[in-house]
């Protein structure tokens, strides 16, 4: 067993530089990169100080302890600050899902959403084929909101009930989402569905930063009742997300209420990271989120049940 020792050592300090780095995220493009593998770095620390004390080689036991600190801090929220939703609200149920580009499976997709009896669906990664594919299959949501550049962009809404102005999303000339009032009768509220770009290169994670600078804004600016939904391509742990939930009265639905993780489907769970998110402001509340199924995409659903203010929103 002694030989594992000089290796474990150096990959234990390898997986500590790394998590050490990730705090470097908010400036750098590559450490941002490695702000999505944090629960990774975790379980492999966590690993690593097991096997380091069972053979008895204390100091990299206590720096196996250290990267799991550098990265257990900025995941606490995940376990932590659940909001308790006030009695007396209307409950409404949004479902968010990015179905895969090339995902044709649009009675099981039609299926699968019906049975959650949702309020509201947004849907990623569609086209106007495939939005005119899916809307039909789905006679209980007739109220329906396109937006899309025929590319892999394309967000649509569907609503139980009727959208006011809809409206799309663009920044810099490029699309990422739409927004719209959903009219319950008795009140309003904004929902926003957005697929927020992919930071796979350095200028395409500077669109999406930007893309959340402007969400932001407009949240902070909330009159009423909003709820942002989508496929941001980020994990909560980055400092990008934390600045969107900097701005007073903005919170993420699932805080608090655990590990829950939605890409890549086609990985076991505990490898997979939550780069879908439900985010809220003014009055609005979070009583329960859940993670569903895939239905043929490399993401889950997410389920949020939500309670709306008694007050109608103008």
């Amino acid at each position: 067993m002694q030989i594992l020792a000089r290796p474990l050592a150096f990959y234990t300090g390898l997986a500590c530089v790394a998590s050490l780095l990730a705090y470097a995220g908010r400036w750098s493009w590559a450490c941002e990169l490695l702000v999505n593998f944090r629960t990774h770095f975790a379980l492999l620390l966590g690993l690593a100080l097991l096997l380091a004390a069972a053979l008895r080689r204390w100091r990299v036991v206590a720096l196996a302890a250290a990267g799991l600190a550098l990265n257990a801090w900025p995941m606490h929220g995940a376990w932590s600050g659940a909001e308790t939703a006030p009695a007396g609200g209307r409950a409404v149920r949004v479902v968010e899902f990015n179905v895969h580009v090339a995902n044709d499976d649009f009675k099981g997709i039609a299926s699968y959403l019906d049975s959650l009896d949702p309020d509201v669906v947004v849907l990623a990664e569609m086209t106007t084929w495939s939005a005119d594919q899916l809307s039909p299959l789905l006679p209980r949501l007739p109220h329906r909101y396109v937006a899309v550049d025929e590319g892999f962009r394309g967000v649509l809404i569907l609503s139980r009930w009727p959208l006011v102005v809809p409206q799309t999303l663009v920044h810099e000339g490029t699309l990422y989402g739409a927004r719209a009032n959903v009219d319950l009768g008795d009140r309003q509220f904004l929902i926003y569905g957005v697929h927020l770009n992919w930071p796979v290169v350095p200028e395409a994670e500077r669109e999406r930063n930007a893309q959340l600078v402007a969400l932001g804004q407009e949240l902070a600016a909330c009159q009423g009742a909003c709820v942002l939904v989508g496929d941001f391509n980020i994990t909560p742990w980055s400092s990008h997300y934390r600045n969107l939930l900097d701005h007073p009265g903005v919170r993420d639905c699932a805080a608090g209420r655990g590990w829950q993780t939605t890409w890549n489907s086609r990985l076991p769970a505990v490898l997979r990271i939550r780069i879908d998110h439900c985010v809220l402001a003014g009055a609005v509340s979070a009583a329960d989120v859940q993670v569903g199924q895939s239905v043929g995409s490399d993401h889950l659903a997410t389920i949020n049940d939500l309670l709306m203010g008694t007050l109608p929103v103008s």
